[in-house]
Parts: C-alpha cells; structure tokens; sequence
C-alpha cells in the first residue's frame, strides 16, 4: 500500500472558532491506482489534498489521525524531513497554473530551481532534465525560456504537471487541473497524463468537481460532504450504483451531451457551517429521504458492497432513492419554498408594473437582436521599427465579420475555445464595447449611434458575468445592489422598490426573500452570489440578457438550478438570451440554437440538437468529441488537437481553421506560415542535417522565404522541403503555386484565397466549411433535412 489516511482531521482557526475542515477521513491508495476526491466548494477535498503534504497555512492544524506514506508516518516528521518527502515522494498540481508560476523567472529558471534544490544536479543537467519533462508533457523544449505571461492557459498548466514530475514523485495530487480551460486543451491536458502515468506508474489523487474527468480517470472515487467522507467505491460502482443521497444528487446535477436531452437536477440549500457542531447526518438538511433518526444520529462509514462503503443509515434503500432522486419535486420536499399561488401573484405584480415600459415597441415582432458583419478590431502600438518591419500597426480581430439573429423568447448558445471572440461578441451586445464597424440592431434599431452604445436602450439588454466573487461590491447590501439599477433606470417608487428587490430574489430562487436582502456578499455562498448577480441584470425586466459562462465557477450541486433558472426566465418571462461558454453539455441543455465561433469567426450555427449531435464543421466535430464521457467503461479517444488557436495578430489565409483540420483541401488556404511551422518540426529529426542549411525564414504575406548558408546546394533543400510535404497527411504540397531560388534564397509562394462562406446545410443550420461550398465541396450534397 502506497498511502494510507487514518482518521485524519484538520481544524482552521478563523474568527475564533475551529472549522473542521476535515473530520476523520480514512482513505488507502495503492501503487499505480488513481483515486478521484468529488465534492462540492467547501467539503474539504483541497484541505484533505493539503494535509498530505502538510501546506494548508499557518491558521491550519492537524488535530489528530495519521497520514503513512511508504510505511512513514508523514504527521509526525520535522519540517526538514517533511522537504524530502514533498516533490520526490509527493507532488502537486495546484489548481491555477497563473498563480503557480513565478511571473518574473522563466519556466526553465523555476524547473532548474526546485531540481537544484532537492538534487545536485548542475545548471546544464538540471535544464537537460528540464527540456525532457518538457516534451513529455507535450512542450517544445524552447518554452523554457518563456515566462508565464508568454504561455497559454494550457501551455502554463501543462509547466506545472512537468514542475511537478521533476523529481519523479510516486504519488502526484491533482487539485482541479482543467478548472477554467476549455474543452479541447482539457481533453489534451488529460491525454497527457494518461500517457505520463502509462510511462512512469505512479498514483494519482484528483480532486475534481467534474465527475465526467473522475469517470475517465480514476480507478477508485471518494465522495466528500462536510469534511466527512459520503461515499467511497470503485469508479463503475459509484457510477452506476451509487448509495448515498448526496452522491445521486452529484451525478444526477451534472450536464453531459446525454443527459442534457432532460431535466437536470439540482441539489437545494448549502453545506452546513463546519464552525458549528453537526448532531446525526451533515446532510439531513437537504436530503430529500432524510427522517428524524438521521437528524440525530451520525451515520458511521459501513461497507455495503465490495470495497463499497457509504455514511447513510438507509445505503440498502438505494435503488428506491435512485429512482426517486430523478425527479426534481423529491428534492423540493427538503427545500423550503413558498406556496405556488403567491408565487404566481407576484409575477402577475410585477407584469402590470413594467407593461409599456420597454423603451422600444415592439408590437408582434419575433426578432429581438440582428447582428449584421460585426467588427471589433484592437490597434496595438508597436515600436517604429516594428511597424516598418511589419508594415503597418498591429490590429487584433477579436471579431471580424459576425452575423446572427435572435428570436423572442430564444436562447442563443456561443461556443468555442478560449480566444474564439465570445466573451468581446457578448460584451459588444451588452455595450461594454464599442463596435469598430457592422451593424447591432434591437427591434430594427441600432443599438449603437457613431460606434457608442445608445443609452436609452441600456435598460434593455443587460450581462450576467462569469465570477459572482468580482462582480458584486462588497460593501454593498444585496438589497443596494438591486436597487442601483433600479435607480439609474427610474424603474418604480421609493415605496415598492423593496419589494421589487425582494421579487426579484424570488424569482432567482433566493428563499425566505427579506432574508438576503441586508445581507453583503461575504455572507453569501458561490451560488447564492451568482444569483444575486443574475437578479440585478433582470430587475429592470430586461428584453435581451448577455450570460457569460455564468455557471463556471459554480459547483455541480447549484449549476443546475442556475441553468434552470435561464430556462424559466426564457417561457415565463418571454426573455432572450445570449448563453455564453465553452461547456457544450450546459449549452445543449438550456439553448434552442448554437453558434460555434472560431478566431472571431463563425465556423457553424444552427438548432442546438442539429449542431451538437451531426456536427457538420469540423471545429465543431473537435469541441464534441472532447468532451470527457460520464460512462466508466466507456473507452473515449481522445482528439488531436492539432496545437492551439492562432495568433489574432496573424488571421490565416483562407479558412482560418485550416491549419489544424484533419479534412483540409488544397484551397483552404495553406500558406507559407504553415510550410515553416512544418519545416521548423522536422528540424530536429532525420531530415536536420539538411535544413540546418537554411539560416532563417521570412514570412511576406502567403509566401515563405527561406535564406540559405554560404555552399548549401539550394535543390537539396527543396527535395528535402517536397519530401515533408509530401509526408505530412495535409494537402500542402499541391497547394504550393510555385518554389523559386534567387541567388542564396527559396521562395516559396501559395496563393491567396478567400475565407468560406456560410453554406445552408439544413433548415435553419448554416457552416463556413469548403467541404459544403455548393458544387465543389466534397460534402455539399450531404445536407440535413
């Protein structure tokens, strides 16, 4: 046995009160096993992660139990001893790469450090060791001299696994790896450490909220409530039987591709306060079985299966809660929630209050918002060498020619990788952005008067941001923070804007409403702010609401009624919305139609069941396909990728996913940047000897010069260049228009061609993909009905 945990407990002193964090958790891991660690925000799982290598801060103690790690008992070594353990025994993946990483040394200087200080290994062995975990990690060894700030989202996580194999540790914790990437770099971020764990055996303990990377991943899964272990079991048991109430709530509110056809669950109420004592179950309170033997009595952690064991007193009853938990009025029986008719009147108050209000009429019209070649480009200053280097000032197209509709009481999903637009195309709706040029109409009128936002409509269209921890003034009342918009836009009476603050708390699902109106932020959970935040956008009865991923910080338990709540606010309060993220599963869930956007582009638009099930694009074909599965005993491939999204600053020729598509034809617009990426991966393999020849590369428009050394024999380079080509499984090679040498230098020329349009591939479903274009496309007869 590699690790064993025995009633392990760590208490924080905060405000002068013990927090039980962790409160007699017993685990094993063996060699080579991976053991996922669920649960929601504030159940102990980073505490738990923490306490084994003893860094959970000076406010933080363990009160008592034991953690063996090879036969050692870790609780009661020095803090010298306690250095050699961690990173060569144990090691870390914390969960924001940003804040991992020193932002003033390079990735290499911090590598060389931590081996350096545990080993006496030399600058040269040291950075040799480094350039290795490098490329295991799936990192061009030249990274190393990048800082932070220079490396994407996933190139700085991926530094981190390698920082944490430096010292080829046995057991690596793995504290929310993928929180905050997108799909496709999640998915390569798993692929990676699948491969890492394949080469050198080592365990894992992932501490997750995604129960759909847990399936993929682990062997074994530790559900964690209240400090307390719930449920603990291997992975297709917990999966597919799962015994504790508080696991079938988990599995029941997660979204996937499958069970986003139906209604999510969502789990009512919070965790409890780990400052004050918990008489019976920490769940009671919001466990829709509980009964009053629960309320008393602690249930102990019983074996009920094999290596199946779970703290409910009524584990044997579990089919019957399975069957039962699917239904979201089982849950509602735990939560308190007022009588279905006050509800309704308070509706119908609120109704007559802003009849006529909207600053436009709009009679019958079912279109709310026309988006026509939308622009929204940042000049960046560049040095006066720079811009004569480079001809011109530098210009981000975050968005670049964007056109779509929105119907009445529709839902509008966006969706793509991080740096596709989303978030700049939602805030230019919102008018937080000016536009550069194209058309934002509301209701036929234009939303923007000389590129600014035209202020009477403000009230109309209103945004829903990400974090609910920046978006709320903390010195603000949750009752302050509602009646500001009220204020700004002259909606109601000194008289009834209480009220309405409290209606509105209501139909956001904030319940007893008079509770959380003196309340400030600090006061209330992850969910509850996010739903504050929600209830300020909607308080002055918006048409047109901008959410931008507005359920990705927020644990599994309340995404759901979060997610629910759009899909309310769509048939009760005839609102459109434009739903923001990159998690395909929430937006098949609540989106009647999906736009996929791709480096300020659209690559796919069409109904939400069209796009995602008979994705057409094949960038929309990517996203689906990374999605992790639910399913344990489902082996999923994991996609190629194809590297990253590319540099805004260098929109590519013609289709501008060309570069990265496994289905590109010779006239998607392969150019000479994508010879040289080509040219500069076979460097280093057999064909060096040759290509060490060309002294450097010069990109001018489509075409690729390559400047020779003094004596090279120029038609070897380009047999050698013509054998890449050939090998590579794009169609480069015939798309080159000519190759020519002048004097010391190749160059390399492709022709210019223009981006796909969107092509109707179905009613109502539109892609911009060559392979549809009408009477040439391989695919343009192949169209949905």
């Amino acid at each position: 046995m590699l690790l064993e945990i025995q009633e392990l407990k760590t208490y924080y002193s905060a405000r002068g009160q013990e927090v039980r964090a962790v409160d007699g958790v017993s685990l094993s891991l063996d060699s080579g096993e991976n053991l996922g660690l669920v649960g929601e925000s504030g159940c102990g799982k980073t505490t738990l992660a923490k306490s084994l290598l003893r860094i959970n801060g000076p406010n933080a103690r363990i009160a008592g139990g034991n953690v063996v790690f090879k036969g050692r008992n870790l609780t009661a070594l020095t803090e010298p001893e306690m250095r050699k353990v961690r990173w060569s025994g144990i090691s870390m993946v914390a969960q924001s790469a940003m804040n991992s990483l020193d932002p003033v040394y390079t990735a290499g200087d911090q590598m060389l450090e931590t081996l350096q200080l545990h080993t006496n290994a030399t600058a040269r062995a040291g950075m040799r060791r480094a350039a290795a975990l490098f490329e295991l990690v799936g990192l061009e060894p030249k990274r190393l001299s990048s800082y932070p700030h220079q490396l994407s989202g996933g190139m700085r996580q991926r530094a981190v696994i390698a920082l944490a194999l430096a010292l080829d540790p046995e057991l690596i914790i793995a504290d929310e790896p993928t929180t905050a990437l997108d799909v496709v770099v999640q998915d390569g971020i798993l692929k990676q450490l699948e491969q890492i764990q394949s080469q050198l055996k080592n365990s894992m303990i992932l501490v997750t909220h995604d129960v759909s990377l847990v399936a993929e991943m682990c062997h074994r899964v530790a559900v964690m409530y209240a400090g307390r272990l719930a449920e603990v079991g291997p992975t297709t048991t917990i999966f597919n039987a799962a015994a504790h109430p508080y696991t079938i709530g988990l599995l029941n509110a997660f979204p996937t591709l499958e069970s986003a056809k139906s209604e999510l669950i969502s789990i009512p109420g919070s965790p409890p306060d780990l400052a004050q004592a918990l008489p019976g179950c920490p769940f009671a309170t919001r466990c829709p079985f509980a009964t009053e033997k629960c309320r008393q009595e602690t249930p102990a952690l019983r074996k009920i299966g094999p290596q199946h064991y779970a703290a409910c007193h009524y584990a044997e009853h579990a089919v019957e809660f399975r069957r039962a938990a699917g239904e979201q009025v089982q849950w509602q029986k735990a939560a308190q929630t007022e009588d279905r008719a006050v509800k309704a009147q308070h509706r119908k108050e609120r109704a007559e209050l802003f009849a006529g209000e909207h600053a436009v009429e709009n009679g019958d019209s079912k279109q709310i918002l026309s988006v026509s070649q939308l622009l929204r480009w940042f000049r960046l200053k560049r040095s006066f060498v720079e811009s004569v280097r480079r001809r011109g000032p530098a210009v981000v197209k975050a968005i670049d020619g964007v056109s779509f509709e929105i119907g009445k009481a529709e839902i509008l999903g966006l969706a793509g990788e991080s740096g596709s637009g989303k978030s700049n195309l939602g805030e230019v709706i919102a008018g937080l952005q000016n536009v550069t040029g194209g058309v934002v109409a509301y209701h036929g009128q234009p939303l923007f008067r000389k590129g600014k936002f035209r202020a009477e409509l403000r009230r109309e269209v209103q945004m829903a941001f990400q974090d609910p921890y920046e978006t709320l003034n903390p010195r603000f009342t949750v009752f302050q923070t509602i009646l500001e918009p009220l204020r700004n836009f002259g909606v109601g009476t000194g008289e009834n804007r209480y009220e309405l603050a409290a209606e509105v708390l209501r139909q956001v699902e904030l319940h007893p409403a008079e509770q959380f109106l003196d309340r400030y932020p600090h006061e209330l959970s992850g969910g509850q702010r996010q739903r504050v935040a929600i209830a300020r956008a909607i308080v002055s009865n918006p048409e047109l609401l901008v959410a931008d991923e507005p359920v990705s910080m927020l644990d599994v338990s309340i995404r759901a009624g979060v997610l629910n709540l759009f899909r309310r606010f769509r048939d009760e309060l005839d609102m459109s919305i434009v739903y923001i993220s990159h998690d395909l599963a929430t937006i098949r869930y609540i989106c009647d139609r999906t736009a996929i956007l791709y480096l300020g582009r659209l690559a796919e638009i069409g109904p939400t069941d069209e796009v995602i099930e008979r994705p057409k694009h094949p960038y929309t074909r990517l996203l689906t396909a990374a999605v992790p599965s639910p399913t344990p005993d489902l082996e999923r491939k994991h996609v190629d990728a194809r590297g990253e999204i590319p540099d805004p600053l260098s929109i590519p020729n013609g289709c501008r996913f060309h570069r990265r598509c496994p289905f590109a034809l010779t006239y998607c617009g392969f150019e000479g940047r994508d010879l040289k990426l080509l040219l500069e991966e076979n460097h280093q393999e057999r064909y060096a000897a040759v290509l060490e020849g060309i002294e450097r590369f010069e990109l001018e428009d489509t075409i690729l010069k390559a400047a020779l050394s003094a004596g090279v024999n120029a038609e070897a380079v380009i047999a050698i260049m013509n054998r890449i080509m050939d090998d590579h499984d794009q169609p480069i090679a015939s798309a080159v228009e000519s190759i020519e040498v002048t004097g010391k230098e190749i160059e390399v020329r492709f022709p210019r061609r223009p981006e796909p349009e969107l092509y109707r591939v179905g009613a109502q479903h539109s892609v911009a993909c060559y392979l549809f274009e009408p009477g040439r496309g391989p695919e343009a007869g192949r169209v949905n009905p």
